[in-house]
């Protein structure tokens, strides 16, 4: 999937690219370039990202588990950017984050299939509603007529107001994890400069820094500590594809 997320933005940049080679051969109307002379500006931005865990096992018991098929998620929020110098902004981009993790456990020796029969498969889901706080510093190349590719780099703060600090097995919540997450933020893309705004495609990689598990045990739901005591680190990870209205 990131592969795929990666495929799009080359393909992205490569007809732009094509695009900016036409353009130079004739003479060039430089759009909007108020965007980028004001040392304070605002947009929005709207995105799909996909979700998952780095799964660290504690080998505590037979237990095994591994990240499953990824869900497309989506992300709204605010830009605004400060200007350091021509190629440098630092950016503030609070917003709302949606999205589902899910986890597949094996070797689970009293789980049954439909026909009654042992398979030892589990799925567990975990969804997240994420308020993201990032804080961001963009690296700006080159302008070239209309188009300017770029690098960002920060970090943010997240909240999960979706709190699984209980079990809840009807929904596939097999273990708890914490609200609150410090994210490692990278990113690279391509402004492209439009008469009234610029639109910015960015491809953003998200990194947990912490240990998100909640290791205690849920005392309202006995029977199931094996898939907590199975994990010994739960990493988060998203992979998001923004769009930038400035």
């Amino acid at each position: 999937m990131v592969k795929r997320l990666g495929f799009i933005l080359l393909l992205m940049m490569l007809v732009s690219a094509a695009n900016a080679q036409k353009i130079l051969r004739n003479t060039s109307i430089l759009n909007y370039q108020r965007g980028d002379r004001t040392w304070l500006h605002f947009g929005f931005t709207l995105g799909v990202n996909y979700m998952d865990y780095r799964v660290f096992m504690s080998g505590a018991n037979a237990y095994r588990a591994e990240t499953g098929k990824m869900d497309v998620g989506f992300l709204v929020g605010i830009i605004s950017e400060l200007r350091i110098t021509d190629d440098l902004g630092f950016r503030f981009l609070p917003g709302l984050e949606f999205g589902t993790r899910r986890m597949i456990y094996t070797n689970v020796p009293e789980e049954l299939d439909e026909y009654g029969e042992k398979d030892g498969k589990v799925a567990a889901y975990n969804e997240s509603v994420y308020i993201t706080l990032p804080f961001m510093l963009k690296y700006k190349a080159v302008r070239l007529n209309n188009f300017r590719p770029y690098l960002t780099a920060g970090t943010s703060l997240k909240y999960d107001f979706q709190k699984h600090d209980r079990l809840d097995l009807d929904k596939g919540v097999y273990f708890r994890t914490k609200p609150i997450d410090v994210f490692l933020e990278a990113g690279l893309g391509c402004d492209f400069y439009l008469p009234y705004f610029k639109l910015g495609v960015e491809l953003r990689f998200s990194l947990g820094l912490t240990n998100t598990l909640v290791r205690e045990y849920d005392s309202k739901n006995p029977g199931y500590e094996g898939y907590t005591a199975a994990l010994k680190k739960l990493q988060a990870r998203m992979f998001t594809l923004c769009f930038n209205f400035e």
